[in-house]
Parts: C-alpha cells; structure tokens; sequence
C-alpha cells in the first residue's frame, strides 16, 4: 500500500527505531483495512470503539499514539486538511516497574564470555560497554570509530531524533575495548567506520546481538533474566542506588523527559519496601 510506504519513510526520517516504525504500521494498516481508506470520521471512531475492547490499556495507549502520528503526517503531507484524531483520549497507563540484573547476576553475566577468539573479545567489550553506558542496544551496534575517545573515557553517542550525547565509561569497559582494538582487524581486515564488526565487516545487526545475549545469559543460568534493554535497566537502577543525581541519570540515557527516568525511583522504592518488610519486626 502506497501510503504505508510513505508513512514509514516519514518514520524513519524523523529517527524511530525500525521497532517503533512496524509497531506503527501494524497499527496503521488494521486502521485503513478496517475503513478502507482514512478520511471518514465516523469510521475512525467506530475502529476505536470496536478494537478498544480486546486491548489492553497499554495497547490501546499505543494504538491511539500509532493513530495521531499517521494523521499528523497527513496533515504534513497535504493528503487531509484536518486531523481527526484530536478526539481520541490517551489511557493513564500505570509505569512498568523496569526488570534488572543485581550485581552478582551482570557479573555472572559478563564471565559467560570467556575465550580469546576475536569475536569473543569484542563480545566481552561490547557487554562491558553496554553496561557502563547505559545506551541501547541499538546505538551500541551502530557506533562509529570515531565517537569513541580512549584517553578521556567517553563516547558520543546518537539516539532518538539523531540527538548526539557524551556518556563516560569505566576503567574495566575501557580495558575490553582497547583489547577488542587491538584483535579488530582480524575480524574484518578492511577499513569501516564502524566500531564492532563482524567478519562480514558490517555492523553486527540489532538481532544479532540478541541472539549472543541469549546464548550467553543462558550459559550461567540467566535465561530468563535476559533480554536486549536489561543492561541498560541495571546500569541506570545501579547508578540510582549508588547516589546518582536522576538528572545526570536522564542524560547519560538520553530520555526526553526526567518522567521517564523516574521509573526508576520506583524500582529503589520497591526494593525499599522488601527490605523493610524482611527486617522490621513488625512488618
């Protein structure tokens, strides 16, 4: 369809993830072969009503989210004069309490790559770096040569919306990636731009990665603990407890708004409330 294909190059030029981007259109397409098309008013309101009713709040949230972006694209796309979604109310979807790795449990994690085969090293830096930056996984894969500075520690990092960010990393992350450097070239001989390559010389894809996480993690025990944003929970929730100022927390993962990094407050407060429970007396 001529539209979805133009709707997703919107996406993708405004920097959505390619998740984003088929959630969306998942989204969009059960709209239009509901209606036929997306001009009538009445048949977007009939969709909502008759698909809101197998939904979860979180779902309906996301489908209402999918619906105002494909009509604000119209609207910017001179293919309606007027939006007709301004109607369509955002459940209030209560924060999912964010799962993460103890500290134990990363380091169980990180000693499943063992080895000094090439790959194997950049897997370790690739852990390592993952977790001292708290970045996605997504922005880990594509980084480039030349956003990584070894002597300061940091790296510059594009997320969401091409917005650029510095984030430190640690000694340990630092020590695995001048190693990785140096077996680099035995992966891929060729130049790249890109940091972690696989013997393709290409970035290793998103999936890719998720498949060694998984691979790894269930190597200790982990499997069920493990999935591609888990190191990014445990670095900003090991950071909170730590005594990290949440702002500084907000930055290093590059979250729009503090109301997102908040999430994490509740999962300090959650392991509060056992503690308390587990020790005071009359608890």
């Amino acid at each position: 369809m001529e539209i979805l294909e133009a709707y997703r190059n919107f996406l993708l030029s405004r920097g959505f993830s390619s998740n984003t981007v088929e959630g969306y259109l998942r989204d969009v397409g059960r709209f239009l072969n509901f209606c036929k098309g997306y001009r009538d008013k009445n048949c977007l309101k009939k969709f909502i009503q008759e698909i809101s009713v197998f939904l979860s709040p979180r779902s309906y949230a996301r489908l209402v989210s999918s619906l105002r972006s494909f009509f604000n694209y119209l609207v910017l796309a001179e293919r309606i004069e007027q939006d007709l979604t301004p109607l369509l109310v955002l459940p209030k979807v209560p924060p999912s309490i964010p799962r993460f790795l103890t500290h134990r449990e990363v380091e169980r994690l990180m000693g499943a790559v063992e080895g000094d085969r090439p790959e194997e090293i950049r897997d370790r830096a690739m852990l390592e770096l993952l977790y001292a930056t708290g970045m996605r996984v997504s922005e880990l894969v594509f980084l480039r040569m030349d956003s990584v500075d070894l002597g300061e520690r940091f790296v510059k990092v594009k997320g969401k919306g091409e917005k650029e960010r510095i984030i430190p990393f640690s000694k340990r992350a630092l020590i695995w990636m001048e190693r990785y450097l140096r077996e680099r070239a035995k992966i891929c001989p060729r130049p790249s731009p890109f940091l972690f390559l696989t013997r393709r010389c290409r970035p290793m894809s998103r999936q890719g990665f998720w498949k060694k996480l998984k691979a790894y993690a269930e190597k200790v025990g982990l499997r069920d603990k493990v999935w591609p944003h888990v190191l990014r929970h445990s670095f900003a929730t090991h950071m909170l407890e730590a005594g990290a100022d949440l702002r500084i927390i907000q930055m290093m993962l590059g979250h729009a708004s503090l109301t997102t990094t908040q999430i994490y407050t509740h999962v300090d407060l959650a392991r509060l409330r056992k503690t308390y429970d587990k020790y005071h007396p009359r608890a």
